[in-house]
């Protein structure tokens, strides 16, 4: 469990690593391109922008974290719950918040560190609550059900998407993202727990394309606008969704009783009241603007 944490953690400090490279590259150029013509691209404009993208220095930069934190967070899954493994990663939040105060040359306000202790305090709830529930395969035959849910949900997201504006679009498809990173995760315990018929296992083969469709969308969340509506969306969606996978596929004892939900309530609540506090701080959003 300890290894799996500090996995977890590891991954979060990667892919925040990540996440400042990448969304100053894909911004930067977003902003300096044409709208986009192609009917594809109008409905995800980055896809206009990866050549420029795949020409970016920075941009290849958060990648290698990026490829360090898979790394990472595929170990920290075969070894910990998917949810708290996942919820783990709002604190990648927090590990923002350095490299936003050494750029401005300020300490973090009093907002950063309520932020933070909110979302440490739901996750520690999470833990405490969830930690030590055992986790069982017995339910693998839903697997094609949640992808199929999955795919529905990001086609919503991202068609309602098309036809909204600014600040609600970044938010849908910042969700969308997070909900494609919470199925990556679920492929990779499934493909991790069983590495000697993993090539013969479909979800083998599903994964890559999940956690390609989720990395565009994230990429197109970068592009499209508010960094702060990006990075609550991905970043509270991907734990939401995957604590409902979680519960319904791999949880022995399923959260059925009044103790059990309201320590998940209390813990979602103060996770996600930490997450929109950390990411819509000034302290971040002036550095993604500098």
């Amino acid at each position: 469990m300890l290894t799996g944490i500090l996995l977890a953690l590891a991954s979060a400090l990667s892919f925040a690593t990540a996440a400042a490279a990448q969304s100053t590259a894909t911004r930067a150029i977003a902003v300096a391109a044409e709208p986009p013509t192609h009917r594809i691209a109008r409905v995800v404009p980055v896809l206009a922008l990866l050549p420029r993208i795949f020409r970016s220095r920075l941009w290849w930069t958060g990648m290698l974290f990026n490829v360090l934190g898979f790394a990472c967070h595929a170990g920290a899954l075969h070894l910990g719950s998917i949810s708290i493994v996942q919820a783990l990663l709002c604190v990648q939040l927090m590990f923002a918040l350095p490299f936003a105060t050494a750029k401005l040359r300020r300490a973090p306000l009093i907002r950063d560190w309520l932020g933070s202790a909110a979302a440490c305090l739901g996750i520690i709830t999470l833990v405490t609550a969830r930690g030590g529930v055992p986790q069982t395969f017995d339910r693998l035959r839903l697997l094609p059900y949640v992808v199929v849910i999955v795919a529905v949900l990001l086609g919503v997201l991202v068609g309602v998407a098309h036809v909204a504006r600014s600040t609600l679009r970044t938010a849908l498809i910042g969700t969308a993202a997070g909900i494609g990173f919470s199925l990556t995760a679920v492929l990779i315990v499934v493909t991790t727990h069983s590495l000697s018929t993993a090539l013969t296992s479909w979800p083998t083969y599903v994964l890559p394309l999940s956690g390609l469709v989720a990395a565009i969308l994230a990429q197109d969340a970068y592009a499209s606008g508010s960094f702060p509506a990006a990075l609550t969306a991905m970043t509270v969606a991907d734990p939401i969704a995957a604590w409902l996978w979680g519960a319904v596929m791999f949880d022995a004892v399923p959260p059925t009783t009044p103790a059990a939900l309201a320590g998940l309530t209390a813990s979602g609540l103060l996770i996600c009241t930490g997450v929109a506090v950390l990411a819509n701080s000034p302290t971040l959003t002036r550095t993604h603007i500098a």
